[in-house]
């Protein structure tokens, strides 16, 4: 099953350690356990019991007022998670994994101004050096769901990999493992054609971007066979906005908008147009 990025427990234990010295240890005897067992397994109402409770008895723990955050967030009650959230900000502004969740619940509402102003702040944060943002470069920023199924979406910040990769919606089957994924990146030989054609936006370090769909392929056993890469579409104007994006991979999901060519490794499917195919990249981390 997959773990959501955003409960970050270790991450979240590190900073309460010089933040709240109530936290509670990751031991055995943790008191919290039954919470947290909930929570990994996306069990939101029997987890927002549990630490609704444990908040009551013991207010001055950020540690569980955190997860009853979580557990708010996963019931999709964002209100209440977003009203937890800022409470935990307030008290503990260092708490950067607060402000990380919360920008996912901002899209989950689509508020994209409140969500760009909390990645604004950890943006800043991370190039600031401060501690615990380490991994907000390339956290989880949302969750789509079409129909029954479910795509966490990372962003990386500065850009990721060979192909300059922003955004990744990634898909996984109900044993772990990554099937489909679309990312939005920038490959380095379509500059060429950018700066060609904004010359001023590529000197001041603009780049265009690619909308590009990957889909794994298994055998019986769980092995990977190949892999096929779809084009969706060009940014060639330059690098667009998430909400831009997000609307564009929903329109691909919901079967409204259709890749412009196909290219399988290691299977049979041809290219349902001619198009220069790119190298399989990594799978998304």
């Amino acid at each position: 099953m997959i773990r959501l990025i955003w409960l970050c427990p270790v991450l979240l234990l590190a900073l309460c350690a010089s933040a709240d010295s109530q936290a509670a240890p990751q031991t055995a005897n943790d008191p919290m356990a039954i919470g947290k067992q909930a929570l990994e397994h996306e069990q939101w109402d029997a987890a927002q019991t549990f630490f609704a409770n444990y908040v009551r008895d013991n207010p001055q723990s950020v540690e569980a007022k955190f997860y009853l955050a979580s557990a708010e967030q996963g019931g999709k009650h964002y209100d209440e998670a977003e009203k937890l959230y800022k409470q935990i900000i307030a008290q503990y502004p260092k708490i950067w994994s607060s402000y990380s969740n919360l920008s996912e619940v901002y899209a989950a509402q689509e508020r994209w101004p409140e969500f760009e102003q909390e990645r604004a702040l950890l943006h800043q944060a991370r190039a600031n050096n401060e501690p615990g943002t380490q991994s907000m470069g390339h956290d989880v920023i949302d969750v789509l769901y079409v129909g029954d199924q479910r795509y966490i979406v990372r962003e990386y910040y500065p850009l990721d990999g060979r192909f300059h990769t922003r955004y990744n919606f990634t898909h996984f089957t109900k044993d772990g493992r990554l099937d489909f994924w679309i990312a939005c990146e920038s490959d380095d030989i379509d500059q060429i054609d950018f700066a060609k054609r904004h010359p001023q936006k590529a000197a001041a370090g603009e780049r265009s971007f690619s909308l590009d769909s990957y889909t794994n392929t298994f055998n019986a056993s769980g092995q990977r066979t190949g892999q096929t890469h779809g084009t969706i579409m060009f940014y060639s104007e330059g690098e667009p906005d998430y909400p831009r994006v997000r609307a564009d991979v929903l329109r691909t999901l919901t079967g409204k908008a259709s890749p412009m060519s196909t290219t399988t490794i290691n299977g049979l499917e041809v290219p349902q147009q001619p198009d220069v195919p790119k190298q399989t990249p990594a799978a998304p981390k």
